[in-house]
């Protein structure tokens, strides 16, 4: 399929299109993520990486969490083909802030482990991801020590004339590796007032296939030799016929989004956004794959169908006032579910965890320019209510009996905060940024004496934090830039951290810890760039971050003094989540952009990263090993074509966290080994309306594992599409 796209790219092409070198060149990007406003990148100190909807289409992702990986600047740690959980800066999970249209996605129970969240976005509906590195507190309060990644939904396109205007945008692909099947299908329609976009999406996975080459020392590593199946009412081991197909990985979902907008005179705008996600239930890999005593630990542990509905309204004032030269408020509410479905093998009660979060918010943002002077300022609130129940249910018979719950049921979590940032042009080469943020958030549990002893106390923690930024950007002679930073950051305990009961992969027992106390952080970083207009573009940016009081998991007695608990009928040795003293996180990246002769392209990015806790002397849990990307991208008239390489470098036994959320034992006795692929793709626009697309990844199928995961990588994979745009 490829050979024949190629072939017909050398037939006569159709009116060759202009280079808008804007595609490959990104400092005179306008971004919106660094002061929740339009600002060009150029000006902005703090390292932004923009992932536009034009790289989106020809990578074709399977999921939100494979569109960032592709992209060589965010790793990406997975414990099942339903999960995708980004490391920026060496932080991860919630620790990394997700936010949609501008409304935070990060709730009350996002956990510090491994999350697959980022899936309830569908790639398809986007128009451009913009990914914050650094502490992004000042704006976005708690959560953002590694960084946030803003994710921007299309959005309804008014009617430059009195008539009628419709735009559509429609895919169907298929892909070899998990037999992926995908229909989606998104149009606007304009009016000169009024305008909607609607966006459906959805994806079917199966099984899994894996890689088979490239490790000679561990020929069988990965592979699925039996799984458990129910017959006859008993759990039966079934021996897996084709082990490279990794059983029980498949899962469906369904993707929507309707916005509607309205325009009633110029400089005012309303917009109403409805989300909505939902899969089928997604199995848990490696918790399946888990072993005891020579046989498999689960018959079924499988994430219940995850669901997020996300419902705001967003007013825009564009009149300049005394008070904003631009006013933006964004009300919005969320509801999310998600479950644990366990059952140990051989048994017939089957453990299930109910949880659903409410989340209330509301965003006011203002800009006002005054000459050199822009003052962007605003507040935000949010509150979330857990509700959380625990079942055992007999498969054989149907009866249900109440058990521990994961969280306690009806436990709040709070936040309030204002912030202003300002930005001095003081002359056209040197730009100041500076900022204040104040936070205050609240946390209220209670647990449930029928299952906890009555020794663990209520939790009801009040904190508040006062972080700013400071950045200086400079333009030098021959096309260069330097810019640099320093910007405080926190994320307070929220009710994951305080109050989790959870049986971790390695077999101890998260209990409540109602004493941690807010991380923090202190970031430094500097870059320096140069660009060739339309033709280079090379940046290298070095970052510090320093930690107070992380969060980590360590051992942790029970309020009556002992080290180990009976939870669930089983003893587990305890653990909890507890501030250690002093952390440090140190990297470098570097990203190059080369303009070739004959329609050619060179894009390039390399990060390293190196994390230690300072107090207990130990590697910092989450620091990837080093990786990158490297692509040679061919697009002339009707043709796109690229061919790139992904990698990791290695990550040794000695250097994972001994926390275990490195998951070392799902990696080789020799730890996290390095790996690399090589991947082929192709656009052909067959008329201006139709378009085939191809691709080759893991051309050499290899088999490998990222470091942290749970499951083995994608085999070689031929993915084919079909796109109608109008």
């Amino acid at each position: 399929m490829l050979l024949i796209v190629l072939l017909i790219g050398c037939d006569a092409w159709a009116q060759e299109q202009p280079q808008d070198s804007s595609r490959f060149f990104g400092l005179d990007e306008v971004v919106v993520s660094a002061n929740r406003a339009l600002e060009r990148k150029a000006d902005i100190p703090q390292q932004i990486d923009v992932l536009t909807a034009r790289s989106i289409r020809l990578q074709n992702p399977a999921t939100m969490a494979d569109a960032l990986q592709h992209t060589g600047w965010v790793f990406v740690q997975k414990s099942q083909l339903g999960g995708g959980s980004p490391v920026l800066r060496g932080f991860e999970a919630n620790k990394v802030l997700l936010v949609v249209d501008g409304v935070r996605l990060n709730n009350a129970i996002y956990r510090a482990g491994h999350l697959q969240n980022i899936l309830s976005v569908d790639a398809n509906s986007l128009e451009r991801v913009e990914i914050l590195n650094g502490a992004g507190s000042v704006l976005y309060g708690s959560d953002a020590l590694g960084g946030v990644v803003s994710l921007f939904t299309k959005s309804p396109r008014l009617a430059d004339s009195t008539g009628l205007e419709v735009r559509t945008s429609n895919l169907l692909r298929y892909a070899t590796a998990a037999r992926e099947k995908t229909a989606h299908s998104d149009f606007s329609l304009g009016w000169r007032r009024w305008a909607t976009f609607t966006s459906l999406t959805g994806t079917d996975f199966d099984d899994l296939r894996k890689g088979t080459t490239g490790l000679p020392g561990y020929p069988g590593f990965g592979q699925v030799r039996q799984y458990a199946a129910r017959q006859n009412g008993q759990d039966v081991l079934v021996d897996n016929g084709e082990p490279n197909r990794l059983k029980f990985t498949g899962y469906r979902q369904l993707d929507a989004v309707q916005k509607v907008l309205f325009q009633p005179r110029p400089g005012q705008r309303h917009l109403l956004n409805l989300q909505y996600s939902t899969t089928s239930q997604v199995p848990r890999f490696d918790r399946l794959q888990t072993y005891r005593n020579g046989a498999l630990r689960y018959a079924e542990w499988n994430y219940g169908p995850q669901t997020r509905f996300l419902g705001s309204y967003q007013l825009e004032l564009t009149r300049p006032t005394g008070l904003y030269d631009q006013l933006r408020l964004t009300p919005a509410v969320q509801a999310v579910a998600e479950s644990r479905l366990v059952r140990d093998f051989g048994k017939q009660v089957r453990q299930e965890n109910l949880e659903n979060v409410r989340v209330l918010s509301t965003n006011l943002d203002l800009l006002k320019a005054v000459g050199p002077h822009e003052l962007r300022y605003g507040a935000e609130l949010t509150h979330n209510t857990v509700r959380s129940v625990g079942r055992g249910l007999n498969v054989a018979t149907g009866a249900a009996t109440p058990i521990a719950t994961r969280y306690p049921n009806g436990a709040t979590y709070g936040t309030a905060g204002v912030y202003a940032s300002h930005r001095w042009e003081i002359t056209d080469r040197l730009i100041l940024s500076d900022g204040l943020r104040y936070s205050h958030v609240r946390v209220d549990a209670r647990f449930d004496p029928r299952f906890f002893n009555a020794a663990y106390p209520d939790v009801r923690q009040r904190s508040s934090s006062l972080d700013g930024t400071l950045g200086l950007v400079a333009m030098l002679p021959a096309g260069l830039r330097l810019s640099a930073m320093a910007a405080t950051g926190f994320r307070n305990p929220n009710v994951d951290d305080l109050n989790k009961t959870f049986e971790q992969l390695n077999g101890t027992l998260i209990i409540p810890n109602a004493g941690v106390r807010p991380e923090r952080v202190v970031n430094y970083e500097a870059e320096l760039s140069e660009t060739v207009p339309d033709r280079l573009l090379v940046a290298v940016t070095g970052f510090v971050t320093n930690l107070r009081d992380a969060l980590v998991v360590r051992p942790f007695a029970t309020p009556g003094g002992r080290s180990t608990t009976v939870y669930n009928g089983q003893t587990f040795a305890t653990v909890a989540t507890v501030n250690t003293g002093r952390a440090r996180i140190m990297g470098l990246s570097a990203r190059t952009q080369v303009v070739l002769p004959v329609h050619l392209r060179l894009d390039g990015s390399i990060t390293y990263t190196q994390g230690r806790d300072l107090t207990a002397q130990v590697p910092l849990d989450h620091i990837p090993p080093l990786f990158g990307r490297a692509a040679l991208t061919y697009r002339h008239r009707k043709l796109t074509a690229e061919g790139s390489v992904l990698f990791n470098g290695r990550k040794r036994p000695e250097d994972h966290s001994p926390s275990g959320e490195d998951n070392l034992p799902q990696a080789t006795p020799e730890g996290a080994l390095r790996w690399y692929t090589l991947n082929l793709r192709t656009a052909y626009q067959l008329t201006p309306r139709w378009a085939l697309q191809a691709g080759l990844e893991n051309l050499l199928d290899r088999n490998y594992r990222v470091f942290a995961s749970g499951i083995s990588a994608p085999g070689r994979n031929l993915f084919l599409a079909v796109r109608f745009e109008r």
